[in-house]
Parts: C-alpha cells; structure tokens; sequence
C-alpha cells in the first residue's frame, strides 16, 4: 500500500476510532485568576480535584450540562446535581482515564500509529476536616500500578501553612500536562518522577512558597546522603501571576541544579503561559552539562467548552555544542461537550538536527479524557 494512502487511512481511523486526553492545567488558573491548591488537593497542582475543582469543571468548562439521573441535556435555567466523587465528609475519590490515538510520522522511516491508555485513582481522606489529609494516587494502568503520591498533609488552624510528608511530586515550575514537554523533560519533573521525603508550605495573600527535602537521585541509600532540595515561589493576581523555582540534588560530584522562571497572563480570552529553565549537571562523561529550555503557550476560549492552545517550544540539550537545538510547534483544540469529558485533536512539529529523523518528527492525535 502506497504511504498516502496509508496516511489517509490512518487519518480516518483517528477521527473515527481514537478516544483520549487532558486534565486541568496551569493556563486555567491564570484563566480565573486562582491558585493551584484551590482546584487541587495537592496545593501544587496536579492530581485529584477539590470539590470545587471538580464542580468548576462541570458548571464552567463544559459547553451544556446533562441531567445525572436521565443523562438528557438539562432545561435552560435549572441547575442539575454535581458530582463531585466526595462520599462523605471524610472520604473522596477521583479518577482521570485518557485513551490516546497518535499518528507519527519520522521523515525516512515508516509511520507509526498506536492506541495509548492510561488511567489514575485518587483517595482522600480527611480524618479532620480542613486539618488533617491523607492521600493516595495510583497510576493504575497500562502495566503494573505505580503510586506516585501518598502522603499525610497537615495545614495550620488559619490556612496559612502546612506541612506534608511521604512520595510527592516535588515543587518545582510549572506543572503542566504535557509530559513531553521540553521544560518537564529536561527537568525530569513529569507525572512518572516522584520522590519521598518531606515539603512545607505558606500560602500568604496573593504570595506562594513550597519547599521539599526529597532523597533524590543517589540519596535513598546509606552510603550517599545527599538530598534533593526544591523550592517555589509565586505570586499571583487576578489577570497575571509570576513565579521561581530553584532545585539542587546534591549527589557527590554528580550535583544537579535547575532554576526556573514562569509567568501567566490573562488578555480577554487569550491566557498566556511562559517559562524558562535552565539545567546543570557535573560528573557526566563531557564534565559539566548546561541546558536550556523555553516554553510559551496561548490559550483561547473560543467558546464555552471550547479551547485553542497554540505552544513554541525552544530546547537546547548542550549549551557547549553548536546547532544541537530542538523546537517544536503545537496546535491543540481542546473540546469538553459536557461534564467529565473532554475531547483533544493536536498537531505538533519537532524541528531538530537533520540527522536525527525522530527529531524532525511530525505527529497527530485524538484523545478522549473521562474524569470526576
């Protein structure tokens, strides 16, 4: 079979066929002008849902609301019944389940197309009301379940601080959804790196500041002490917001230290995300290693229900070495007709060096996330 005819083929199949992806994400934030811990158990980000998070999603993400009990589109001016997965004032769950259609195609070598699912559980309990959490999430498929965070989560009487410790994901720069990101790759700060140890956390007015001593690469033995300290801090208003990050593993002559720097912007409909990181890293087989990485990112509310995400990526994977450089292009119509679904259709370019044929790949996907 010819390969435009394969191409088309699986172009079809992708429409037709492929379910998939999305959760909540930095740009929704910056969209309303909250923090992170309002949407989120986790005061990071990430994970399972509060319940206003999850009643947000339902009532203002969702293009028209259905009944729960008939499944029918409600009646203009009702309210239907949220579910937010709360069971009683101590125990909530939460779930994200995404199937991912990707069509690939590497200039001088053959296409790829693949089904990708993946699934998590969430499990909070509250053993004192706004005091005192405990929380589990498990990534339960594909494979063997992995726990990426479980933890005991203690906040002051006043809301103003608190303290968690057990396997987290540490604070660092922006958490977004994209694991392929360049700033989560060169950072290993994605949704399959986890530590444990402990953070601490103010949450000030308008001011953030989280903290984590981790074990980190190396320091889970007894042999190498050395530990993972990372650090974030932000500020945030209404229509804008800007934050640091700083983390340093100290591992012998193998020390690792990132730095970070992001802001967000709100402009009408259009909410705006940037963020910078650099990385380095001693004790490699060239001695010192610098990189670069740089996200910017628009997000348009076309309409209710309706997103248009548009990122450039710039990724430099040795700043020692000449025209090693990587970039990359995305297009991203984000869809959720109703509550606990969302639909995604994207493109992406990679641009990288001509004799790396993954890095000039081209890729296209459908995904469909279901949630609550």
């Amino acid at each position: 079979m010819k390969t435009g005819t394969v191409t088309a083929a699986t172009l079809l199949a992708l429409v037709l066929l492929a379910p998939a992806a999305s959760i909540a994400e930095p740009y929704l934030a910056v969209r309303t002008g909250y923090k992170c811990m309002v949407c989120h158990v986790n005061p990071t980000g990430g994970g399972k849902r509060t319940e206003f998070g999850s009643s947000y999603s339902q009532t203002a993400m969702a293009a028209e609301r259905l009944d729960l009990m008939t499944g029918q589109t409600a009646a203009a001016g009702s309210e239907p019944e949220s579910w937010t997965g709360k069971l009683n004032d101590r125990f909530a769950f939460g779930a994200d389940l995404r199937a991912t259609s990707q069509y690939v195609a590497v200039p001088h070598d053959t296409d790829t197309f693949a089904f990708k699912p993946s699934a998590q559980a969430y499990l909070e309990v509250k053993p004192i009301a706004d005091r005192l959490t405990i929380y589990l999430d498990e990534h339960v498929s594909p494979g063997a379940a992995t726990n990426r965070e479980t933890y005991a989560m203690l906040w002051f009487a006043n809301k103003t601080a608190y303290v968690k410790a057990g396997r987290m994901f540490v604070p660092f720069g922006l958490r977004i959804e994209d694991d392929t990101a360049f700033i989560r790759q060169a950072t290993s700060t994605s949704f399959n790196s986890f530590d444990d140890g402990v953070e601490g956390g103010l949450e000030l007015g308008p001011w953030s500041v989280n903290v984590s001593v981790t074990n980190g690469q190396g320091g889970g033995n007894e042999i190498n002490r050395g530990k993972l300290f990372s650090s974030l801090f932000s500020y945030v208003q209404p229509a804008w917001r800007a934050g640091l990050s700083a983390s340093t593993n100290f591992n012998g002559a193998a020390d690792h230290r990132m730095q970070s720097v992001f802001a967000g912007l709100r402009t009408g409909r259009i909410s705006w995300l940037a963020s910078g990181i650099y990385s380095t890293e001693d004790g490699t087989k060239t001695g010192r290693l610098k990189q670069w990485a740089t996200l910017v990112e628009g997000n348009y509310e076309a309409a209710k229900g309706h997103n248009l995400k548009l990122t450039y990526e710039y990724y430099d994977p040795n700043a020692d070495v000449k025209e090693d450089q990587r970039e990359r292009y995305s297009a991203v119509w984000e869809y959720m007709p109703f509550q606990f679904t969302q639909f995604r259709l994207g493109a992406r370019k990679s641009n990288g060096i001509p004799q790396n044929n993954a890095q000039n790949a081209t890729e296209l996907f459908l995904q469909w996330h279901a949630f609550f």
